[in-house]
């Protein structure tokens, strides 16, 4: 008679480990699986008769705000190239940037038995209280305020640092920031270093020269409308990412203000579109697919041991480009 002590022993796990795959219940990372079966298969037992998981697809959620965003479908793909190489294949749920959408996902997926969920908040501050289910969840480029779980992120408030310093050091002075929900950390994160690397260079934070909104090639062309009815007094735009930038640039030119020569721009993701506008792009590089190898990683060790808070911070990459 063979035991849980003995495929256990011989599988090099737990015997918890072996007791969740054969019944099905609970987390087993795919190597911990394949062990078992081997040892399994190694004890006497026929391959017809080893149990197969129940209620548990080999997938891992990707949960994302704007698919139409290249930045999210770039790590979308990056993902999904990850997730093969494992032994998983994605699902994908796009939220709109609604969070009852995204709630309605995530419930959704952890009844469906995925064995994970990679997350992109579509807002900082709603209830994280729904997060805490058991089905491991890690955080990419977002944060949710009071919900213990990993993040992959890059580091934003340097990079806005890196971005802003950079309009200085070109003799800019007049910087304005454009685009973004303030509920949504990586605004906040990006508007913190733009505000301090100006304090601390000596140069005042005017009022007049923040527009919010959102995310969006619309919502930098408003922006500009925005600006330009409080004070046409401004050399320079950080944007809140490329899409804004590029918005932005669009509407600057339709007013007859030159890029770079009059206001240069600089955006935050280097999505491909930013290589394709005239004049090219200036932006802060995230590294999409290595901040999706990392939540990998992360994801992988919270199946074997278990969801634990953790944050990793990649570093940003300052690309100079024409538009400064």
């Amino acid at each position: 008679m063979v035991r849980l002590k003995d495929i256990a022993e011989k599988a090099g796990v737990s015997i918890a480990t072996v007791s969740k795959f054969l019944s099905g219940k609970g987390s087993v990372s795919p190597a911990a699986e394949e062990r078992i079966r081997q040892a399994i298969e190694s004890l006497g037992l026929k391959a017809e008769n080893i149990p197969r998981r129940k209620n548990s697809l080999k997938a891992i959620g990707v949960v994302i705000p704007d698919i139409e965003n290249p930045f999210f479908s770039s790590m979308v793909k990056s993902l999904e190239l990850l997730l093969f190489r494992y032994g998983f294949f994605l699902l994908l749920c796009n939220t709109e940037n609604d969070v009852s959408l995204e709630e309605h996902f995530i419930h959704y997926l952890n009844k469906s038995g995925v064995k994970g969920i990679f997350l992109v908040p579509a807002s900082s501050t709603r209830h994280a209280q729904s997060l805490h289910s058991g089905m491991p969840i890690v955080l990419l480029d977002r944060s949710i305020r009071g919900a213990d779980l990993p993040l992959v992120a890059t580091n934003h408030y340097q990079g806005a640092r890196i971005a802003v310093s950079y309009l200085l050091q070109k003799g800019r002075q007049r910087i304005a920031f454009v685009g973004g929900r303030r509920d949504v950390n990586v605004y906040e994160e990006r508007f913190r270093g733009y505000r301090d690397e100006l304090s601390e260079r000596g140069f005042e934070v005017d009022p007049n020269l923040i527009v919010e909104g959102d995310f969006s090639f619309h919502g930098g062309y408003h922006a500009i409308d925005v600006l330009l009815t409080r004070t046409r007094s401004f050399d320079a735009i950080f944007a809140a990412n490329d899409l804004v930038a590029l918005g932005a640039i669009e509407r600057c030119q339709e007013k007859g203000i030159r890029v770079p020569d009059e206001v240069a721009v600089v955006g935050f993701d280097d999505i491909w579109l930013s290589r394709l506008s005239h004049p090219r792009l200036t932006t802060v590089r995230q590294p999409v697919y290595e901040l999706c190898r990392e939540a990998m990683v992360v994801l992988l060790e919270s199946l074997n041991r278990g969801v634990r808070p953790e944050l990793r911070l990649l570093e940003p990459q300052l690309v100079i480009r024409e538009s400064c």
